[in-house]
This record gives C-alpha cells, structure tokens and sequence, in this order.
C-alpha cells in the first residue's frame, strides 16, 4: 500500500531508459493500436536529434518495412512545441511473430474508467507516488513496464502515462479538489473487474486532519466503468470463453458495467457454481435516485431521508451468465405478477409447484395465499439458492408473514424445496396416461408456476417447446388447474413472431382450453415482460375476467396478514389485475400476421357486421388476443355474450 506520509523518497530504482518523455505520443498511439489489434507493431524510441530512426541492418531480418507518411508527432523536447515531420521514417512490423494460435493476438481490450474523491491532496501531489502506486498496481498483475512519465499541471497536480507490455495507464490528478481520475486499458481478454479493489487500495489514500480538532474527513469514494473494447463478436471472441461468452458479456456490461449512470457500483460476489456464472452486484441508478439522497439517508438529521432510508437504498441486482434475473427495486413487482394473478384463477390453490424459482420470491408469493398447503419447489441449481439466501435475504423472507413458521420461505413448513432438474423431475412422474395412474389425487397441482430462464435461451427453448414436457405439465394440474410462465420480453409493433407461437401451438394441442397472455412493465428490466396464463379448464375464465370488486374481495379473503401491519402485497392489487385481463395491442397485431387467419378475418367480420357466432368463437382457438380485446367473453350458463365494440359505441 502506498503512503501518502512516506513515499516521496521511498521510490524504487528503475532503469533510466524507461522515461521517454520525447516519445511519450509514439508510445501512446502506437502502443494502444499494438496491444488492442494485435498488429505486432514494435515501437522505436524517437531520438531527440530529427531525422530518420536508427534501425541497424540485421533487425531488418525477416520484416516488413512500412513507410509511414504524412504523420506529423509533437516533439516534446523543443518548447515551442513545434511539429516534427516523420515522412521518412519507419515502423518495423516482425510478421514472424504472430501467432496464428495466439488467444491474445485478436482484436480484443477492456477499458476501466475510475474516479476517485475524497483524496490526500500531498498524495495527488506528489510525482513519486503516483508513479510508485501506478508500478505498485500493474506490476503486481505482471504487467512489465516499457515507459512512462509524469508531467506537473499548471499550479498543480499531475499527469501520468504508463506503458506496459500489455497495458496502458492514464492518470490525473486534481489536489485542491482531492479528486484522481484513471484510464486503464488492456489487451487481456480477462476483465478488469479484479483491478477495482487493488486500485481503490492504492489511490484511494484518505486525507488527514491536521489538528485533533478538526472535523474528521469524508472517506475517499470511487466511481467506475468498465468497458469491452473492440469488435469482439465479429472476431470469434467469445470462442475463448468457456460457455461462449465473457462472464461480463451480456446485460451485465450493457446495463450496469459499461454505464456512467450507475454509480456506487460494487461487485458483492462472482460465483462460478456447476451450471453457470453468478454476479451479484449493488449500485444506486441515478436517472432514479442520488448519491447525495442516499448518503442524507445514512445519517441522523431528522430528513426525509433518514426517516425512510429504505426507499433510498443501493440497488441488489443479481446476473446469471451476464443477463439480468432480479433487483431490488423491480423484484415484487414481477414475482407479485408472476404468481397472484394465477393463483387467484383458480378457486382454490392447496398445492403449488415452481419451477426455477432459485432466488426465493416466487415461493415467498405463493406462501401469502392462506388456501396453500404445500408448495413444492424444483431448481437444478442448489449453489445458487444458497448463494441467493446469503446474498439476496429480502426475496425470501417470511419472517413478517403471519402464518408462516419460519424466517426464510425456504425453511416454511410447507415449503419441500429439490435441487433436481425441474423438466426431467416432471417428465418422469407425469409425461404420459399411464405415468399418471401411479399418482394419487391429492399429488396433482393446482398451480404449476415457471420462474425459469428466458426462453430466448437457446437450451431452455428446447425445453418449453418439448413436447413431453408440455404433456408433463398438462397431466400434472388438477381439473380446474393453472400453469405461468414468464415469456420473456414483450413484442413490438415492429418485430417479428415472438415466443408467443411456439407456447400458443404447443399448448392448445396438448389440451388447454383458455390462454392469456399480459405484460408488465415495472420489473426493472428497462422493457415489460410477458406472461401467459393457461388454464386447463375453460370454465376457470369467469375467474380471470373477475371485476375489480369481485377481485379486491378474493385478495382480502385469500392474503395473509403481516405481523408488521405494513401490507402483504406491495404492488399488486384489483386494478392490476384489470389491466392483466386483455392482452396488449401488439399482441393482437402479431398474432394476426403470422399467416391469414380465419378466426381473425372471422373476429372482424362479426365486429364489423354486429353479430356474434358463438360457435366460431369457441371452436378451437384457445388463445385469440383479436377476441379477447374486442368481443366479451362467452358465459356458457348464462348464454350470453357481448362485443367490447358494441359497449364502447
């Protein structure tokens, strides 16, 4: 650790010919395009007479000599800063040592972008600690150093630039603010995530108080980014990645490491568990929240702040392989979607199955229903439930749930948890007729809820569109039983054939006789989310198409209570559910140009002609956003239906 109080004589030794100022622009262009593109460019130092560069007969051995015209380099040895023409110079390119084979040699680089307030203003200030911590922090990643130098700013403070054989560093500092900023970028295909705790221990030196008296400083605080440099898709880059993708690919670098907007941001945990790479990161989203509301909410003053610091937290947002799975701040709003709006469609849900569910939110959703009395919950990935109970303790606890028997969900009475495969745990008792003649009628589930990967996943859409496993499920759920999925996200006017078709198809074939899909967008997951409800029996849609009333009564019937007086569900309610009832515009538009459907020219020709034919709209078509949105729902024992256009007119 370097020493604010002690570093200045404290300098290592280090071979003059290292400090080349005069090629300090050389080395910086040149450098960057050599480590990033994997050129094989070899520097040559700039003598400080002009002319030609000195390159001796026998380096000229098996290379390629390349005129280099037109460019012009700041001389930095002349102070009038004049130009310098190098039209007859040379870079030497040694094409023998590329390796065809050489991972490092492709087009690749990450970029760390870091500052850092609250700094020791002698620290920023000194020359010989600054270079000493930017040897100290490269050196100790093996990084051997080429060159680099440090030059004084007006009035004060530095800028330093290192070159290293697979690096360059940037720095400047600003004393009399006590503020350091840092570039640091690689050719290394690793990120530089790693290098955050070892910068924040080398730069981060705190400022002293010079008398006892005096008020005691804030503590140095640091903000970041992290970028992945270059075109790394179109040069095969994530082929070097076991899985095919960087652990910090994906939503991981889009929406929280590559973005200034998210500050705060610190790496809790990188597991690597038996089926995939598990972030969990905390970071305060300013487009939503400050860090000066958050900082207020920490102390004591009597603010608004520091009355209600919970509503000014840092987020907790966990990644799974890169992608995004759950925050802190979006997490009710899509488990409470997830789970209320299904089980409130069936009349009386005692048992319920999960599938995936790992973080525990969605059993603790299901447990606030008083009618359950066994929630079984299947996830393949048992590292990651535990991972989630350490790190993420909010999504499962049940410690304020009235009824429950235990803090955590997971260890609820009612709760039977698997670490099994959730597909095959299913296939095996339920895939077929005679499967299911072993089973006994209190095995079935009402509710069977899937809180698993994406379905943009390429081995998890494998698995929604198998048809075994469709069979399974169907075969699983009592008579008036119900199944949710998340879909992933919502179509767009403009986008293809989404996953709607392969469930809708699959789904009606195997024998659900109602399907709903909706959207909702306050998950956190900067797009709304698509789910799609499937119901075994055609009678449950009375319950969908409960009125508001009608469903505000069931929730008080069916919710239990807290010990805290705070309300169960914060975000869920009977006007939630109302806008859950019709599937979106976009639903309709897409599912109607998949092909020249009957049931769609059929819709509106009754809607244009004011007529109904019952028989058309119950003959085979399970799911019908077109139907949905413009024609009431038929009542079988009241024989009556309605068209949604003839009541709007």
């Amino acid at each position: 650790m370097v020493n604010a109080r002690h570093c200045k004589n404290d300098i290592a030794d280090v071979d003059p010919q290292l400090h080349f100022p005069r090629v300090a622009v050389i080395s910086t262009v040149c450098g960057v395009i050599s480590f990033v593109f994997g050129c094989g460019v070899r520097i040559v130092n700039l003598p400080r007479d002009k002319g030609k560069l000195p390159i001796q007969p026998d380096r000229l051995e098996n290379m390629h000599q390349v005129p280099l015209q037109q460019l012009r380099v700041l001389n930095l040895t002349d102070e009038s800063a004049n130009y310098t023409s190098l039209s007859e110079s040379w870079f030497v390119f040694d094409a023998s040592d590329r390796d065809e084979d050489d991972e490092s040699a492709a087009g690749i680089g990450n970029q760390l972008l870091v500052d850092i307030k609250n700094v020791n203003s002698n620290f920023l200030n000194s020359e010989e600690c600054l270079k000493k911590a930017m040897i100290a922090l490269l050196a100790e990643n093996d990084f051997e150093p080429v060159s680099y130098y440090c030059r004084s700013r007006n009035h004060a403070g530095y800028s330093c630039h290192g070159h290293f054989d697979e690096a360059v560093m940037n720095l400047y500092t600003f004393p009399f603010h006590g503020v350091i900023s840092l570039d640091l970028l690689t050719r290394d295909e690793e990120d530089l995530i790693s290098f955050l705790e070892k910068i924040e221990g080398v730069f981060a030196i705190p400022e002293e108080k010079i008398h006892q008296l005096d008020e005691d400083y804030p503590p140095p605080q640091m903000t970041w980014t992290h970028k992945l440099r270059n075109f790394r898709h179109e040069f095969g880059v994530e082929d070097y990645h076991e899985g095919g993708k960087s652990v910090v690919e994906g939503e991981l670098t889009q929406d929280i490491l590559s973005q200034p907007g998210f500050e705060m941001k610190k790496q809790v945990a990188f597991v690597e568990t038996k089926y995939q790479n598990v972030h969990f990161y905390e970071a305060i989203n300013t487009r939503f929240r400050s860090v000066a509301s958050y900082e207020k909410s920490l102390s004591k003053d009597g603010s608004y702040e520091s009355l209600h610091p919970e509503l000014f937290r840092q987020d907790k947002i966990v990644f799974l392989d890169g992608d995004s799975q759950s925050s802190l701040y979006g997490e009710a709003v899509y488990h409470e979607g997830l789970v209320h709006a299904a089980m409130l469609t069936h009349p009386n849900p005692k048992r319920v199955a999960i599938i995936g569910g790992g973080e525990g939110a969605t059993l603790r959703e299901v447990l606030k229903h008083k009618t359950v009395q066994e929630v079984v919950m299947i996830d393949i990935d048992g590292e990651f439930v535990q991972l989630c109970r350490k790190y993420l303790p909010e999504w499962s606890d049940c410690s304020d749930l009235v009824g429950s028997t235990a803090p955590s969900c997971f260890d609820d009475a009612r709760s039977r948890v698997y670490f099994e495969d959730a597909f095959q745990w299913f296939i095996d008792r339920f895939a077929t007729v005679d499967n299911k003649k072993g089973v006994e009628e209190e095995d079935f589930f009402d509710v069977i809820i899937m809180d698993a990967c994406d379905p943009t996943n390429d081995f998890v859409t494998k698995l929604y569109v198998d048809s075994t496993f469709v069979w399974s499920i169907y075969n699983g759920l009592s008579e008036s039983g119900v199944f949710v999925a998340q879909i992933g996200r919502s179509s767009s006017h403009t986008g293809g054939i989404d996953e709607t078709k392969m469930f809708k198809n699959m789904f009606e074939e195997v024998g659900f006789e109602s399907m709903h899909i909706y959207d909702e967008g306050h998950s956190g997951f900067y797009e709304p989310w698509s789910h799609l409800v499937a119901l075994k029996s055609a009678a449950s849609r009375k319950l969908w198409y409960r009125n508001s009333a009608q469903t505000e009564i069931e929730i008080q019937k069916r919710i239990s209570t807290t010990y805290s007086g705070k309300p169960a569900l914060l975000y869920f309610d009977a006007s939630v559910m109302s806008s859950y009832q019709l599937p979106d515009k976009v639903h309709e538009d897409v599912y109607c140009r998949l092909q020249e459907r009957r049931e769609c020219k059929a819709a509106w020709e009754m809607i244009k002609n004011h007529t109904i034919d019952v028989e058309i709209i119950n003959t085979g078509h399970a799911f019908n956003p077109l139907y949905e949105r413009n024609i009431l729902h038929y009542e079988p024992n009241e024989g009556s239906i309605q068209s949604r256009v003839f009541v709007w007119l």
